[in-house]
């Protein structure tokens, strides 16, 4: 343990690799996650190392992530909290900053929906002030962007296949195990999306069942949707979107959902895959792009 700048006359109890304590005296200090100055009796240090201080602001956001253990509730609930826990700890004015960053740095960024870049771009700027940061942190981090894959997903085809089914009866599906989930969003039944696993495993259905595509008219309704995509082929191909989805949950989602183990190596695969070169966002965003129809020639024109 480094030099104690003051006496302890307080040791509170560790939470993860943060722990409080109380000195006798004020000193001044720069939080490493937030970089501002602060002067405080009660201080913060992170994994035992005093030159780590964190200020009482930034404890308290980061602590809000290390109260949603795991195992105490579904699988679901606990990425939806944790990525609410990750947005709740950026103030308005760094969600702010942190989209101006992303949209600066990465110019597909204005293909996304909004949700999808305020969870890109929360999960960016957090990781960007983290070093061997606590694992919470990464698993938020990581949760965070496979909530953006999913809110695009909903964005891009959920909601237009849910116009498309408008009036259709949809009983049949709602009864079937592997599209009850889409096929209650899309009859009404349910306001709660389909969480990414759902999506995708409805997807899979879609591609791989011949009898869902002769009588189910959800599945025949997405079909016709995707016919107007330039992309569809990648989205109907298994090796494809579907492949894509299966990677990310997985290998990060559904791990960051169980453990806390996840670190900084885990982060930036899970981002290659979501917002890299070939990351599955911008190619959803050009799949879904209607085709191109030519113009035929008149005779005159080639006169």
């Amino acid at each position: 343990m480094d030099p104690i700048p003051s006496s302890i006359v307080k040791t509170y109890p560790p939470r993860g690799p943060l722990q409080q304590f109380r000195l006798a005296e004020g000193f001044a200090f720069r939080c490493f996650r937030c970089g501002q100055t602060k002067k405080s009796k009660l201080v913060t240090i992170y994994n035992g190392d005093w030159q780590r201080r964190v200020c009482n602001g930034c404890y308290g956001r980061l602590l809000s992530l290390y109260q949603t253990p795991a195992g105490m509730s579904a699988d679901d609930e606990r990425v939806d909290e944790l990525a609410a826990a990750l947005l709740a700890a950026l103030s308005l004015e760094e969600a702010r900053e942190a989209e101006r960053l992303y949209r600066a740095a990465e110019s597909r960024a204005q293909t996304l929906s909004p949700a999808a870049l305020q969870f890109v771009a929360s999960a960016e700027y957090v990781s960007s002030g983290l070093q061997a940061a606590p694992q919470l942190d990464w698993s938020g981090a990581v949760i965070c962007l496979s909530k953006a894959v999913e809110v695009e997903l909903i964005s891009r085809f959920l909601e237009p296949l849910r116009r498309e089914t408008q009036g259709m009866d949809l009983s049949a599906d709602v009864d079937d195990k592997d599209l009850k989930t889409v096929a209650r969003y899309c009859a009404g039944r349910t306001d709660r999306s389909p969480e990414i696993g759902s999506l995708n495993h409805f997807l899979l259905t879609a591609i791989s069942s011949s009898r869902r595509r002769g009588t189910s008219p959800t599945v025949r309704a997405f079909l016709h949707l995707a016919s107007e995509w330039s992309g569809s082929s990648w989205v109907l191909d298994r090796a494809g979107l579907h492949s894509a989805l299966d990677a990310l949950t997985t290998q990060f989602r559904n791990p960051a959902a169980h453990t806390d183990c996840l670190d900084r190596y885990d982060y930036q695969a899970c981002r290659d895959v979501v917002v890299g070169q070939g990351g599955v966002l911008w190619r959803l965003a050009i799949a879904v792009q209607p085709h191109t129809k030519s113009r035929p020639t008149s005779d005159t024109s080639r006169a």
